[in-house]
């Protein structure tokens, strides 16, 4: 894949030392390539990431100055936002306190520090909660009662709460501290309906919480072990929901360069995954993939399950992983072949025998957001006729990029098969030890 401004981004955001290249290759960049790398980092999560490399490394003269005055305005709105969001948590959690709900706060404010060094780095789009299935409604009451709205949701397993009287905002606009936020409640981590994917233990309870204090507050949140787990199962629901936010492999991979030496930690999560292979097999997906993108150690424990991957797996990370991550995001760009939908791939290796003969199950949450958009035009026709509602949801390049990404799909799936092919004559013609993954053919 030829060396393209993200790659140039996520490079100089890597854990290697070898930043002064991916730097001089930055500052060539273009207007234009600027104009873009400004709303891909937006939309990816790494804008104030790139921000805070650029004074690690002294280079902040090395872009333009019209560049860096947005980055620190969109910074310094952010820093509002997250003030704002700490104090709406704060609030939550009171409330909940004082209903009696039993909870646990995951992903957002409790990946600082473990995965993320200061919160003000991230975009805090939501709040997520896990609360058990009897408390969902005592909960769910709390937030009504504060002024949340309830949302429609793609899985039985969350209920959507929504911050009412606002539109969504992209780009700049989500940073602003008046911008929507969401509050999701999970009565568990992974939907197997949803993704057609069984064999993940359910790991997580309310009742393993531990006190976690935090600018000033304390909330009940995962152990380190599990937390990570956590990124790691919701990493793969965006994977199979074809488009992640690469800030999310970003954030993995920083608990990775801290944590891949630490052997107490990868013996904790080793007996956690005893059990399941597919959440073993997810860990060295998310882990190669943060290694391959940000030169993120991969501790031993996962090397060992790396080698014992089965083929289909090992061919999607070897041959996909980097390009899908890295693939343009049809939100904004136009792409003739857009490689969204290269993400069925691996999917494919992990849907369950019961949904193996359902060919249109897997398209599902791939066209989930058209769906809606189309369910929305059939409740309110004149939503056609609207402007800044087409605007918003820019339906024709949604739709258009859908197109492209099924039939850059289907071109591809020749190449898949003779590449699934080659690895079994290859297997087939070395002993691999008893028992071994490799012994097994890729579906």
């Amino acid at each position: 894949m030829k060396n393209t401004p993200a790659e140039a981004v996520v490079g100089f955001l890597s854990f290697s030392s070898n930043h002064g290249a991916r730097l001089s290759v930055i500052e060539k960049f273009t207007p234009h390539q600027w104009e873009h790398i400004l709303q891909w980092l937006d939309d990816a999560g790494l804008a104030f990431y790139f921000l805070q490399r650029l004074k690690d490394e002294d280079a902040s003269r090395s872009v333009p100055p019209s560049v860096l005055f947005r980055l620190e305005r969109n910074f310094a709105c952010n820093k509002l936002r997250i003030e704002e969001m700490v104090r709406r948590f704060d609030a939550i959690n009171r409330k909940l306190d004082d209903a009696g709900v039993p909870y646990m706060v995951i992903k957002g404010f409790s990946l600082v520090p473990q995965f993320c060094p200061c919160a003000t780095l991230r975009h805090q789009a939501d709040l997520d909660y896990l609360v058990d299935e009897q408390s969902l409604p005592a909960a769910s009451r709390v937030l009504t009662s504060i002024g949340y709205q309830s949302q429609v949701s793609r899985s039985t397993k969350e209920s959507i709460f929504v911050s009412s009287g606002k539109t969504p905002s992209h780009g700049e606009g989500q940073y602003s501290p008046h911008a929507p936020h969401a509050v999701e409640l999970h009565t568990e981590i992974w939907d197997d309906d949803m993704h057609g994917v069984h064999g993940i233990p359910k790991l997580f309870s309310v009742k393993q919480a531990q006190t976690k204090h935090w600018s000033g507050l304390a909330f009940p949140a995962q152990v380190d072990e599990d937390a990570f787990l956590l990124q790691v199962l919701h990493a793969c629901h965006h994977l199979f929901t074809q488009w992640i936010r690469i800030s999310a492999l970003l954030e993995i991979g920083y608990f990775l360069h801290r944590r891949a030496s630490d052997l107490e930690l990868w013996s904790g999560i080793e007996r956690r995954a005893a059990d399941s292979t597919v959440l073993r097999e997810f860990v060295v997906i998310v882990t190669e993939m943060a290694a391959r993108l940000f030169a993120a150690p991969i501790p031993k424990v996962v090397q060992g399950w790396g080698r014992e991957i089965r083929p289909g797996p090992r061919i999607w990370i070897d041959n996909y992983a980097r390009a899908w991550a890295l693939g343009g995001l049809p939100v904004y760009e136009f792409n003739l072949f857009p490689q969204s939908k290269l993400a069925l791939f691996l999917h494919h290796q992990y849907r369950s025998a019961s949904q193996a003969h359902e060919p249109r199950t897997h398209h599902r949450s791939s066209f989930s957001r058209l769906m809606r958009m189309a369910l929305s035009i059939r409740d309110t026709p004149s939503l056609v006729w609207n402007g800044t509602w087409r605007r918003r949801q820019r339906l024709f390049r949604r739709s258009i990029c859908y197109a492209l990404a099924q039939l850059r799909y289907v071109a591809e799936i020749p190449r898949w098969r003779w590449r699934n092919r080659m690895n079994r004559q290859v297997a087939s013609s070395v002993p691999w030890p008893t028992g071994s993954y490799r012994s097994k053919k890729a579906s």
